[in-house]
């Protein structure tokens, strides 16, 4: 595990970035659940 997955308390250095047109929760929900980082845009879905 690597120090920026430490300070952000994450299994993988996975970041899935926002996409306004595609990303919604379940989907922020998902890559969390993994492990990773998930965001989610201010304007989605």
């Amino acid at each position: 595990m690597n120090r920026i997955s430490q300070i952000l308390n994450i299994k993988h250095p996975i970041v899935q970035a926002p996409m306004s047109w595609l990303t919604d929760a379940h989907l922020v929900a998902s890559v969390a659940d993994a492990g990773g980082l998930g965001f989610l845009a201010p304007h989605a879905g």
